[in-house]
């Protein structure tokens, strides 16, 4: 259909040809106040057959109250069909109700949505499938949501349409309309009335909030409540500013309310849904002459009628509602008022109705009784209705995010379940883990009750992975073992190594080994071979903490072995594992034994280029290391091997070369976990990223930093020191070696799981910032030799700036070498320096001139790079800024103005500097460093 039909065609349309012609569904999608419901409500007065418009509360339980409630407002018309289904099932009747002449209206359905995709529940959405293509019939169904939808393939036969805002003439009429029917035709003048229109954006809603506050104020004093939006009123308004005038002009209306008509709106904002008369004629013990305040309220436009129905304005209702809510003592009046005007259905000895004849007082009850706490009361009521609940709720599978949502839930279950303890067990098991969530006082106690009914038929895993975990904080690990032994008999044997995975674990974690190996050698046996990785992850676990590391790798390289040769995936995960215990450990010849198992591999080069490059770890030889594992990167191709790409970033950290550690990892998966987030926060402290290195050290710990830690030189020593409980990966089992070159300290650290801590206090009190880190403005590979005991520095092809303002350097000397420099100028200091092809000079300003063509040269370079960088991440604006001002210095070096040059690079940025490093422009890198003051 076309779009951008005003909202008299789009009347037409609905009313003359989709009623009859058109697709079986059709959306209406607009901003709150354009009129849809109008629209929907002319539709339905069109109708010559069954049509009903209901309105979707928030806060609710979704889907299935909805389909209470239109089954209690086709009853209420004389349409059975549903309500007098002998199987409960509401969403067949509805379906089969629709391949009838008929129309339902689903209002306000964004209330409904998935708050992560916006689309509908999965029910509504095979609902849409259903009448728009396959069984076709002459229902109509018609959605309208203020919000825009996702599509698509159950909206692909659905209408839609967004419903406009009246157009200017439109708009001025209703304007017109409104103002004689309250005499106040004089407030604003012919000729502005157009220009007042276009303020509040053509919105009726907001035109009705603007008439009911000239009862009371001059339009000059209103504009001034919205003068940016009257400034721009020639402009198309934007929504949101609209919105933000119209809840303006609410509230300033809201200050002339009288004492009785206010206390009247703050008792009905309760009310989610439209209500009856009894809502109001019940409130005369607690507002004086209520009739009267309602006529106020109507002639406010805050509370409208459509046949029997009442509603507030929707903005007035929000504003009030978040008004009472901070008086608690009211709130709970109203609620109370609210649950007595829905429960008195229930509460009639002599009504024989149905339970869907008052199934959408039945869902506000529920609603207010639980808001003050009267959970007994609804139960009681609930109970009346166990059979009709069941078949209106089986099909829910999620837990509500929203607490008040779950709070109802398990409210309407608890009843529902309380007459049985047969049957229902996806409803058992859901009601288990809603208590398990909200974990109040014998809760958990109630969901081992619920996953034990659960489990006594046919049940999915987990209700008996969640009876097994209660069993054993009641009973015991026995009672954990026996449920596990009958869950095993019940289920399919691809589900077996979870159980056994959690029996181990359970045995280990409660000091009984013994059965822990019991278990493992068990699970070996019976496990099938695609489900047996986590078993041997598992038993190396166990064999590692009960210091039997030998036989843990042993096992992981049996077990890798077999699974590679049956192809299963993520055989990799053993190999690694063993690996990474054997080099821990410095077990050489375990590292043999686990090369020779890959050296024959030709799909993954990879795996015998990291064996070698943990031997060298081993030795000390971290150049030779990070060197080799560089060579394995390039054997792998555009495929980096992620495991030795991080090795290799790390050796070269310890060798002090943070950009070659850099290009390690780029362009390479990184695993998102401890080990990753740690390896990224050492390359950020060590190049002097401090907010980088912030942000990964709280990935890694999970959670966010104090500030004492921020600023804790050892915290990245505290981080790799410690070792989970579970089995997640960490920073030291793929990094168990720190070496002095790396901790200044005057030994490495080794940390192993099976044993106590290296870090003693007088170790901690010697330990401080990495090496690296210490020394940004000293060069870095060449700091560190393969032979720790011969240190030289030296520095090639580099040029060293220093303010002449700035203070001393003072440079303390290795463990070889404690002299102390106060250094003004040097290339190199320390015994045993060198310094080559070095240009020392103080920079003041423009007085020291630069090797201007050599400069142009490189920043040329230096732009190529980070534009062919910036290809990956064209969503970072910093970056194209940073590009431009390299570009500009550029060509100012290369026509011969330092100056400018300088300038333009003083906001190149961070990026910049780091980019020359890696490719080398040491002359740029350096004047980068002075102008950013790094």
């Amino acid at each position: 259909m076309a779009q951008g039909l005003s909202q008299d065609e789009l009347v037409r349309w609905l009313c003359d040809d989709w009623l009859d012609n058109g697709p079986h569904v059709c959306i209406l999608e607009g901003f709150g106040g354009v009129g849809k419901s109008r629209i929907a409500n002319e539709a339905i007065r069109k109708a010559d057959f069954p049509a009903i418009r209901v309105v979707t509360p928030e806060g609710g339980l979704g889907w299935e109250d909805l389909l209470i409630l239109i089954a209690t407002e086709l009853d209420e018309i004389g349409e059975t069909e549903i309500s007098c289904r002998t199987d409960g099932d509401l969403q067949a009747g509805l379906l089969s109700f629709l391949r009838k002449r008929c129309l339902i209206v689903l209002d306000n359905i964004e209330a409904i949505l998935d708050p992560e995709t916006g689309l509908p529940p999965r029910p509504l959405q095979k609902l849409i499938s259903q009448i728009s293509q396959r069984t076709p019939g002459p229902g109509r169904l018609l959605l309208i949501t203020n919000r825009s939808l996702p599509g698509g393939q159950w909206m692909e036969d659905v209408a839609l349409h967004t419903v406009y805002p009246p157009d200017e003439i439109a708009g001025a009429k209703i304007l017109d309309n409104l103002l004689s029917m309250r005499g106040l035709q004089e407030e604003i003048d012919a000729e502005k009335r157009v220009d007042v229109v276009r303020w509040l954006g053509r919105n009726p809603r907001a035109i009705e909030v603007l008439v009911t506050c000239l009862a009371d104020d001059p339009l000059d004093d209103l504009i001034q409540l919205g003068s940016e939006a009257w400034d721009v009123r020639d402009q198309i308004a934007a929504p949101a500013l609209v919105k933000q005038l119209e809840e303006r002009l609410a509230r300033r209306s809201l200050e002339h309310l009288e004492v009785n008509t206010k206390l009247l709106l703050q008792m009905l904002s309760v009310y989610r849904t439209p209500f009856l008369q009894d809502a109001i004629d019940r409130l005369s013990r607690i507002v004086e002459e209520p009739q009267t305040a309602q006529q106020m309220l109507s002639k406010r436009f805050f509370l409208s009628r459509n046949k029997r129905w009442l509603a507030l304005n929707p903005i007035i209702r929000e504003i009030v509602r978040n008004q009472i809510t901070k008086e608690p003592r009211r709130l709970r009046v109203a609620h109370t008022l609210a649950a007595d005007h829905f429960t008195r259905h229930f509460k009639s000895r002599n009504s024989t109705s149905s339970f869907l004849a008052h199934g959408a007082s039945f869902v506000e009850s529920r609603y207010h009784l639980l808001k003050i706490g009267k959970e007994e009361e609804f139960e009681e009521i609930a109970a009346n209705y166990r059979g009709q609940l069941l078949s209106s709720y089986k099909n829910v599978t999620r837990m509500p995010e929203d607490p008040d949502a779950a709070h109802q839930l398990i409210s309407v279950l608890m009843a529902a379940l309380s007459g049985t303890d047969r049957g229902y067990p996806s409803l058992r098991y859901l009601l288990a883990r809603l208590l398990m969530r909200r974990n109040l006082r014998d809760d958990d106690l109630l969901a081992f009750r619920q996953v034990t009914y659960a489990t006594r038929s046919q049940s999915q895993s987990g209700a008996w992975l969640l009876r097994m975990e209660l069993a054993g904080k009641f009973e015991g690990y026995r009672a954990f073992e026996a449920v596990a032994r009958q869950a095993m008999e019940s289920l399919h044997e691809n589900e077996h190594w979870n159980f056994y995975r959690r029996l181990i674990l359970a045995a280990f974690n409660t000091a009984k080994p013994q059965d822990a190996l019991r278990i493992l050698n068990e699970a070996l046996q019976k496990v099938t071979l695609t489900q047996i990785i986590p078993i041997y992850t598992l038993g190396a676990y166990v064999l590692t903490r009960l210091n039997r590391s030998p036989d843990a790798i042993d096992l992981l390289l049996n077990g890798f072995i077999k699974v590679n040769a049956g192809g299963v995936a993520y055989s990799w995960r053993l190999f690694e594992q063993a690996l990474f215990l054997a080099h821990g450990r410095s077990n050489l010849d375990a590292l043999k034994k686990i090369k020779q198992a890959v050296e024959n591999q030709e799909d993954r080069p990879g795996y015998a280029f990291l064996c070698t490059a943990l031997e060298l770890q081993i030795a000390g030889k971290w150049r030779e290391s990070a060197i080799i594992a560089e060579s394995g990167l390039e054997a792998c191709g555009e495929e980096k091997y992620p495991t030795l790409a991080a090795q290799c970033a790390f050796s070269w950290i310890c060798c002090g070369n943070i950009s070659r550690a850099s290009a390690a990892l780029a362009g390479s998966f990184s695993p998102p976990n401890s080990a990753t987030w740690w390896t990224k926060a050492l390359m950020s402290l060590c190049s002097g990223a401090h907010e980088s290195y912030v942000e990964y050290m709280q990935k890694c710990s999970g959670r966010t930093l104090a500030e004492p830690e921020v600023y804790d030189d050892i915290l990245w020593i505290k981080c790799w020191d410690n070792i989970p409980d579970d089995l997640e990966p960490y920073p030291a089992f793929y990094f168990p070696r720190l070496p002095t070159t790396l901790t200044g300290l005057e030994a490495d650290l080794v940390r192993l799981a099976e044993r106590p801590s290296p870090l003693d206090p007088a170790l901690m009190s010697q330990a401080g910032l990495p090496q690296p880190a210490r020394g940004r403005d000293q060069p870095n590979e060449s700091q560190t030799s393969t032979n720790s005991e011969e240190i030289s520095r030296s520095i090639t092809n580099t040029f060293i700036f220093q303010d002449a303002s700035s203070p001393s350097i003072v440079v303390k000397g290795a463990k070889n070498m404690r002299d102390k420099y106060e250094v003004g100028q040097a290339g190199a200091v320390g015994p045993n320096s060198k310094a080559k092809d070095v240009t020392i000079q103080n920079f003041q300003g423009s007085a020291s001139e630069l090797d201007l063509q050599r400069l142009s040269s490189e920043l040329a370079d230096l732009r190529r790079a980070m534009r062919s960088a910036s290809e990956h991440d064209d969503e970072d604006p910093e970056r194209d800024v940073s590009i431009a001002a390299v570009a500009q210095a550029q060509a100012a070096a290369s026509q011969g103005d330092q100056g400018k040059a300088l300038q333009h690079l003083a906001k190149a940025g961070r990026w910049a500097w780091d980019m020359a490093n890696s490719i080398g422009a040491s002359l740029a890198a350096a004047v980068l460093k002075t102008q950013l003051g790094l």
